[in-house]
């Protein structure tokens, strides 16, 4: 009996001991499972936040301005670089951390995909996924709208960033990157203003009128004033697409009033012996237009010269202070939000 109480008892430990391993094992899991569901969807490298997108590894730097209220809610800038620069090269071109330390705002600067060019096994410039430019990111359609839409929604967790003031600008292909992301992105966007380059993507569906400023150098020699189609031959398909033979400054704004639905004639806004403004103001939803020509830049329309020896900072000189583009892009943009 004894025996049979002991075997007994035996079996009633082992059984409970299974028990509390299954048990152990189901809560190690849910205890996994609540870590990774608790790990941040973005990693920090020094100056650059990288995530996983579209299978590639995707960077930006974030410029918060040191004396930045913490308390308050500031508007966001995404400002992207052009075809051949990276964000650390835009960021000392563009002004717009001075501008986000004047005005309190938070500034993004994103970089595009290196790629590789397969038939001559060598590295290509970064670049956008703009419409039909530029180089590989438009051959292999990068995903670079779905990349700063993550960009922007995980800002908005980490930062105390107005929603309704979430601007985009950029210069050249990161120009024409700022117009695709405007229309296709208008439901996050309230405005955007840009530099050199025009919207070379089509329009879609669920566009919503949102303000646009694009500000071009009368004498560019890369992105034509006139047309394209003179462009740095960095995209065979410019060559061969009609578009890229139509499309100018003047020819960009009166796309973009009819995207816009505005009406009347363009108007002058400002004109001085360095640059003018024209656009249209009586657009739906509360947009506008504005092409801002800057009579005397080329395609640099900066204030800034980023003189590093490369061909962007030797060749394409700034406007020498003459002309603060940039500060007027902002206060283009500064007068808009998602709520107004």
């Amino acid at each position: 009996m004894r025996r049979r109480f002991s075997g007994l008892m035996l079996s009633l430990i082992i059984v409970s001991m299974t028990l509390s391993g299954c048990m152990s094992s189901e809560d190690y899991n849910s205890e996994n499972d609540a870590t990774l569901e608790d790990e941040p969807p973005y990693t920090e490298d020094g100056i650059f936040t990288c995530i996983e997108h579209d299978n590639l590894s995707r960077c930006w730097q974030t410029h918060v301005p040191e004396n930045l209220d913490i308390n308050e809610t500031v508007p966001l800038i995404i400002d992207m670089h052009g075809y051949a620069s990276d964000s650390t090269f835009h960021r000392a071109l563009s002004s717009f951390n001075d501008i986000a330390d004047e005005e309190g705002a938070i500034v993004i600067y994103p970089d595009g995909v290196l790629g590789l060019n397969q038939e001559w096994d060598m590295e290509e410039n970064q670049a956008w996924n703009s419409g039909w430019c530029c180089a590989h990111s438009a051959r292999e359609d990068i995903d670079d709208v779905g990349f700063i839409e993550r960009i922007v929604n995980i800002s908005l967790e980490m930062y105390n960033i107005d929603p309704t003031r979430i601007y985009a600008s950029g210069w050249s292909n990161g120009c024409a990157m700022a117009q695709r992301l405007a229309i296709e992105s208008s439901d996050i966007f309230a405005a955007v203003g840009c530099m050199a380059f025009y919207l070379i993507t089509d329009p879609v569906e669920n566009y919503s009128p949102i303000p646009i400023m694009e500000v071009h150098g009368f004498l560019d020699q890369v992105v034509l004033y006139s047309s394209t189609a003179l462009s740095v031959p960095f995209n065979e398909e410019m060559w061969t697409n009609p578009e890229a033979y139509d499309t100018g400054a003047i020819e960009n704004m009166y796309e973009w009033a009819d995207h816009n639905g505005c009406s009347g004639s363009p108007e002058t806004f400002e004109i001085n012996a360095l640059y003018s403004i024209q656009g249209f103001d009586d657009c739906e939803n509360g947009s506008s237009v504005r092409l801002m020509t800057i009579y005397a830049a080329q395609h640099n329309p900066y204030e800034k010269d980023v003189d590093d020896g490369t061909i962007i900072g030797g060749v394409f000189a700034g406007t020498q202070g003459l002309v603060q583009s940039s500060h007027i892009v902002w206060e283009f943009l500064n007068q808009y939000s998602k709520s107004s």
